[in-house]
């Protein structure tokens, strides 16, 4: 009979933490990276797989989207069977889908092989975050929690990078040969050195919800693929987004009348939740479309080979480790309302300077300094918020209700504005072949997805500027228990933990 501790209790804090955190930050690490691994190997897939935008799309949101889709209920088994066994087995079973996408011989298979380490993915992501929860005392969590915010940014921007100097000198499913080292090592050190929890009363699965919320969120990002070669208000595209609807709803209606439901509705209420998971979502929104169409922006219209686009990217993940830097200071002045919002503002003025700068690298990296501070300063505050909101005890599903929220906003930022991206591409220059048409012509479409990503961005900011609390008052008082004070208190607040979500 296994035991897993469910609660620190009064014990000290554990000594393993900081290795721990290590492990937990190198397991992120590898799931992110692998959102943004095969954009800059993207010219070459389609040149090898006679893919066009809208395949390759699927091939990048495959990942992404089993990942949204299945992460609640990986969060919830995580906390019935343990947070440890859960991210362990997740990161097995990555390496096992690694290998299979390095041997892909065709586009189909490789986006089965994506999706296969999409669900691995969805077990490792929420156990990451709900363990740090538990060895980290209130008091040092808000710096953990930024480490870990920038290691999940420093993947995004270090995909194009890694995959550029791989794709330059092999071929592009050489990319895959970069996780196998780090899921040795975590698979070794987190035997050894992860704790093992659980929650004390784990709740059953929720197989029903599952498969309509999966439903809901494969339609919709199914319509926003197509809609660039069929259009918005074809058949095909309002039959997608209207079965998305459905589902949403049923998915709704079915959670509300479940016993032991995938979402907690409670939260759902709070406005700090919605003002910090929404504003995380659409910053990954952003953050995913504007990488996607950059690295084929710097290889089609610039003329940059893969390694030179990656390294043309890598400034990103400096900005975004500046920003993470400067976190949990201003979070402290400001809140989490001027954290998030103030972040959300930066990174919605970068991507927007991607899309209107003159052609050239000098506006470019302009660009993605901004987009970086900004995501390093958003990151880190609505992720505390999120995990402030609930006990220790419901870290994993909180944890994963999250990163569904962030990971559903990575894949609709493939499909929106790349979906943007090949729709004005395909306008300006018509029926002709790939290889024909012009960086010119790329480099418009290109400024009409930046522009559309900076505009959702932007609108993230206005809502967590609307919704978040501000800084904590100076004077501090007894709370009255009577009231639902915490949605307007920082996160870490001990009132936070106290209650069940």
């Amino acid at each position: 009979m296994r035991e897993l501790r469910t609660d620190r209790g009064s014990a000290g804090p554990d000594p393993r933490r900081w290795p721990v955190l290590g492990i937990l930050s190198l397991a992120l690490f590898v799931i992110i990276l692998n959102n943004g691994l095969l954009h800059v190997a993207l010219p070459s897939l389609m040149r090898d797989l006679h893919a066009g935008i809208g395949l390759t799309q699927w091939i990048v949101d495959g990942y992404a989207l089993v990942f949204a889709a299945t992460l609640l209920t990986a969060g919830t088994l995580s906390d019935r069977y343990g947070r440890k066994r859960a991210t362990l087995f997740g990161v097995a079973l990555f390496g096992a889908g690694s290998l299979v996408a390095l041997a892909a011989d065709g586009a189909g298979q490789l986006i089965a092989a994506r999706a296969v380490m999409g669900v691995a993915a969805a077990f490792v992501m929420p156990g990451t975050l709900s363990i740090l929860v538990d060895v980290f005392p209130e008091e040092e969590r808000p710096r953990a929690i930024a480490v870990w915010g920038s290691t999940s940014a420093l993947g995004v921007a270090a995909g194009p990078v890694v995959g550029g100097a791989l794709v330059q000198h092999f071929w592009w499913g050489s990319v895959f040969l970069v996780n196998l080292l780090p899921v040795a090592a975590v698979l070794v050190a987190g035997a050894v050195l992860l704790p093992e929890s659980a929650a004390p009363v784990p709740r059953p699965a929720d197989p029903l919800g599952a498969v309509l919320g999966s439903a809901g969120m494969v339609g919709l990002v199914y319509g926003a693929i197509h809609a660039a070669d069929r259009g918005w208000t074809s058949a095909t595209v309002l039959a997608s987004f209207g079965a998305a609807g459905v589902a949403g709803a049923l998915f709704v209606a079915w959670e509300r009348r479940h016993p032991y439901p995938m979402v907690d509705f409670v939260l759902l209420r709070r406005p700090a939740f919605l003002g910090a998971s929404v504003g995380n979502m659409l910053l990954f929104l952003g953050l995913a479309g504007t990488l996607f169409v950059l690295t084929q922006y710097l290889q089609f219209a610039l003329g940059y080979g893969p390694l030179r686009a990656g390294l043309a990217v890598a400034p990103l993940a400096l900005a975004v480790g500046l920003g993470s830097a400067a976190a949990p200071w201003l979070a402290r002045r400001a809140g989490p309302r001027g954290g998030v919002a103030g972040g959300l503002a930066v990174t919605a003025t970068g991507i927007w300077t991607l899309g209107t700068v003159p052609e050239g690298y000098p506006g470019v990296l302009s660009g993605l300094c901004l987009c970086g501070i900004g995501v390093g300063l958003a990151l880190a505050p609505a992720t505390d918020t999120v995990m402030g909101l609930v006990p220790p005890e419901r870290s994993g599903n909180a944890a994963a209700l999250n990163d569904t929220m962030q990971e559903l906003g990575n894949a609709l930022g493939v499909a929106v504005v790349g979906t943007v991206l090949a729709h004005g591409y395909s306008t300006a220059a018509g029926a002709a072949p790939l290889s024909e048409r012009t960086g010119h012509l790329f480099e418009q479409a290109a400024s009409d997805g930046f522009r559309v990503a900076a505009a959702l961005v932007a609108a993230g900011a206005v809502l967590s500027g609307l919704l978040l609390p501000g800084p904590a008052p100076t004077v501090l008082s007894e709370p009255d228990p009577g009231k639902d004070v915490e949605d307007h208190r920082p996160p870490g607040a001990d009132s936070a933990r106290q209650r069940t979500a």
